[in-house]
């Protein structure tokens, strides 16, 4: 067994886990066409992954929360019946939760995304005995804060705080991580920069999942 100062590693999904914008983007882009705007440009889209969609939406397109609601359900769809599979796990991620696992470290998925769509996901990969919770907003119009997450991932795992670590791409993780009250590594392989990590005080920042292994187990 080696030295490992956490009890429990949680992991947002969306660019920390695996690289989704292919599925998400397509499914945002059906969302935009159907309520009759004109496609985003790639930089508005990657501004969709990290918050809650319906957030991303009203921000975005400047809309109202019952276009936005409308724009959530036309995206739901699509992401239902052709984006959800669309995805490619970071390289080194699956290794890394093998190795926790190994080393008796419980290992949580900490998602904005729905959690129907995460469990979808983890059956398709096979990898539900590498993943003992995912804590995630039941529906959309559950709290998807992130300190809630981690709170709750917490409560489950019955870990101490100060014995988790949130690993995270954007500064929604970072900031629900100093929430809650756990340590974090903000990663800049996924949707955030460096400097949106650092901002956002990560306690460290890693660029590849090498970098992030080596800070658990320092």
């Amino acid at each position: 067994m080696m030295k490992c100062n956490y009890d429990a590693v949680l992991f947002d999904f969306d660019g920390t886990f695996a690289d989704t914008g292919e599925g998400m983007f397509e499914s945002i882009q059906s969302a935009v066409k159907a309520l009759g705007f004109e496609l985003l440009d790639g930089d508005t889209l990657r501004r969709f992954v990290g918050p809650p969609v319906f957030e991303s939406f009203r921000r975005e397109l400047g809309i109202d929360a019952e276009k936005a609601d409308f724009a959530v359900m036309k995206y739901r769809e699509a992401y239902s019946e052709s984006g959800i599979l669309k995805f490619k796990i970071y390289d080194g991620i699956l290794e890394l939760i093998k190795e926790l696992k190994d080393n008796g470290i419980s290992v949580a998925i900490a998602s904005a995304k729905p959690q129907r769509f995460l469990i979808r996901i983890v059956a398709y990969l096979v990898i539900g005995d590498l993943i003992d919770y995912i804590s995630a907003p039941a529906d959309d119009k559950a709290d998807p804060s992130k300190v809630r997450l981690i709170n709750e991932a917490a409560d489950a795992l019955q870990i101490e705080k100060s014995k988790m670590l949130m690993v995270g791409d954007r500064h929604f993780d970072i900031n629900g991580a100093n929430g809650a009250g756990v340590d974090s590594v903000g990663v800049t392989f996924g949707y955030g920069s460096e400097a949106e990590l650092r901002e956002a005080k990560a306690t460290f920042v890693a660029h590849t999942v090498a970098e992030v292994r080596d800070f658990i187990f320092r």
